[in-house]
């Protein structure tokens, strides 16, 4: 994943420099490859707005996101692109 500059304001009008500073590029390049492997082909969009989560380790990342996709069932991709706040449902136990 390629973050430019304007990707680069989007994470700084969304996030303090102390959580930007946290990232783990290749924690977010594992994710981000693994959410391009589900249809997620709006991944770069979750990365600016759920930044929190893609701090989160890759296996960690991967077992929220499972349950997710059980939750939401096999439209999971599409649920997801029409409605974003469903990534919330990661923060749940």
């Amino acid at each position: 994943m390629n973050i430019d500059d304007i990707d680069i304001k989007v994470l700084k009008e969304n996030f303090d420099d102390e959580t930007i500073s946290k990232i783990d590029y290749q924690n977010v390049q594992n994710i981000y490859s693994y959410l391009l492997a589900n249809n997620v082909y709006y991944a770069k969009d979750l990365f600016l707005s759920s930044l929190d989560l893609f701090l989160l380790p890759q296996d960690e990342f991967i077992n929220r996101f499972e349950k997710l996709k059980l939750k939401l069932g096999k439209d999971y991709a599409y649920k997801l692109a029409e409605d974003s706040s469903l990534i919330e449902i990661m923060y749940e136990d």
